[in-house]
């Protein structure tokens, strides 16, 4: 017996997705009975995460005959600067100095252990630093999902922050280029939240994983 199956069927929804100011890639997920049941879109920060979920949903009533619920719907923002980066050597050499509370990496190390890869993560705010650790089978499918946990345990351990769970973290790929992509379900005091974070592939998809889980969560670090 196999499990449930999910397909991609709707491209012509994602073309036309693909057409909204400020939304530069869209992936649409069906169920067999082709009604989307997974929505992510790549945008600018041009508008507010709510207005580009408002512009799908209205989109694809208008165009499709579609209602879809603002749930399944996640969007990923990127920073012009991300977008632009190369990558190399000399780029990342002359990028800012990070803020003394601003949260950076200072290593990760990958170790493979049999059918399984352990992934340690540690992170740096200013004279303090934490080491993350998480173990998960290794196939590269799952090892994105393995280097955001470890990620989160070394936040966790270095600042205050709301109750957090990884809910998603993949790399996808945007015309010539390959980019990390997270999403962290936050416990706040005004309830559940998920919010996302992004960074470019720059040599190491593992890098660019951990930089994408603090995208998001240094702007929620008070200056």
């Amino acid at each position: 017996m196999t499990g449930p199956v999910t397909l991609k069927l709707l491209p012509e929804l994602e073309a036309s997705l693909r057409k909204l100011t400020g939304v530069r890639a869209v992936r649409v997920v069906t169920g067999p009975d082709r009604n989307p049941i997974e929505i992510h879109v790549l945008a600018a920060r041009d508008k507010a995460p709510k207005q580009v979920v408002r512009d799908v949903q209205s989109l694809a009533m208008a165009e499709f005959d579609l209602e879809i619920d603002h749930r399944i719907v996640s969007v990923v923002q990127l920073d012009g600067a991300d977008e632009l980066s190369t990558g190399s050597a000399a780029e990342s050499a002359t990028e800012p100095a990070p803020a003394a509370n601003r949260i950076t990496i200072a290593a990760i190390a990958v170790e493979s252990a049999g059918a399984y890869v352990v992934v340690a993560v540690t992170l740096a705010a200013g004279e303090s630093s934490a080491t993350g650790t998480s173990k998960g089978p290794a196939g590269t499918a799952s090892r994105a999902r393995i280097v955001a946990r470890a990620t989160l345990e070394a936040v966790s351990q270095l600042v205050q922050i709301d109750p957090a769970e990884l809910d998603q973290a993949q790399v996808v790929s945007i015309g010539n280029r390959d980019v990390a992509v997270t999403t962290v379900q936050l416990v706040t005091a005004h309830g559940e939240q998920v919010v996302s974070g992004s960074a470019v592939v720059r040599s190491d998809p593992a890098d660019a994983i951990a930089r994408a889980v603090l995208d998001e969560l240094n702007r929620r670090i008070p200056a």
